[in-house]
């Protein structure tokens, strides 16, 4: 791993505290000290991950000149949108995985994150083995419950009541779960008892119930236990999600409001009348 050197001014009496963790051992010098006291700083901070991987063809809408994540929505990006929202629901730092070539374009438009107040970590994708796969990548930078949205959505409700909802849940992942009935059924459906998941159906071609996962939520770093090591194609749809419903660890939270799927130009358009409605 490459490393940056820097000059730090730290007051004395930290410096003490900072020179006491130095035992020669496991702490070899003041540096390796700070360094690991940032790494545990950053783990504890409120994580949220956006998910943009997969062909970067595939995510292009031709007709906007734009991929996904980068189509303009009023006076911002989508993604833009989503951080914005992360941000208001306490999570700042922000991890965007996805191919070379997205995570290009993405950092020409919002760099390390400082004009909008939030660090954006970069994490490359070198291969599409699957949504699991994607997210196993960020495995040793997270620890303990962060936020989950994929690049590509867009949505306007309350994140602060889903991730109480998981708090209170102590389960592994918990997903907003919109009600509405005149979605496509090319989306995962649930079956639940209460707030639990019980059952999870990937695109179903006979869906049980009207109950979508609008794959909007949280998830605790456990979920990596789910995921074999190794080049192996693993999806968080098709092979997580499904086993977490039947370990009773998959939680989900009604949700209201508009959430939209963005692929394609009237996508864009839906969730431009969308956000004009809302300032009438």
């Amino acid at each position: 791993m490459m490393k940056t050197r820097v000059s730090l001014s730290i007051d004395e009496e930290v410096l003490k505290k900072v020179d006491g963790l130095v035992d020669g051992l496991f702490v070899r010098s003041r540096s390796d000290a700070v360094e690991r006291i940032l790494k545990e700083y950053v783990a504890s901070m409120k994580n949220a991950v956006i998910l943009a991987g997969g062909d970067p063809k595939a995510m292009e809408i031709k007709e906007e000149g734009a991929i996904r994540p980068l189509v303009k929505i009023g006076n911002k990006t989508l993604i833009e949108d989503t951080i914005l929202k992360a941000k208001e629901a306490g999570f700042h730092n922000f991890y965007i995985i996805g191919r070379q070539k997205v995570l290009s374009k993405i950092y020409d438009v919002l760099g390390t994150g400082k004009k909008i107040d939030a660090t954006i970590n970069y994490v490359e994708e070198k291969e599409s083995l699957g949504s699991a796969k994607t997210l196993e990548l960020i495995k040793n930078e997270i620890k303990g419950d962060f936020l989950i949205i994929p690049a590509d959505h867009f949505f306007n409700f309350d994140l602060k009541k889903i991730y109480k909802f998981h708090k209170e849940t102590g389960g592994v992942c918990t997903f907003g779960i919109h009600t509405q009935t005149n979605f496509p059924f090319n989306k995962g459906i649930v079956e639940m008892d209460g707030g639990k998941i019980i059952k999870y159906h990937e695109k179903p071609k006979k869906p049980k119930t009207f109950l979508a996962n609008t794959f909007v939520g949280f998830m605790n770093e456990k979920v990596f236990d789910y995921i074999p090591p190794g080049k192996i194609n693993w999806s968080l749809q098709e092979n997580v999600f499904p086993k977490l419903a039947k370990d009773g660890l998959m939680h989900g939270y009604p949700v209201s409001g508009e959430w939209v799927n963005v692929h394609t130009k009237e996508d864009v358009e839906l969730v431009k009348k969308i956000l004009k409605s809302q300032r009438v």
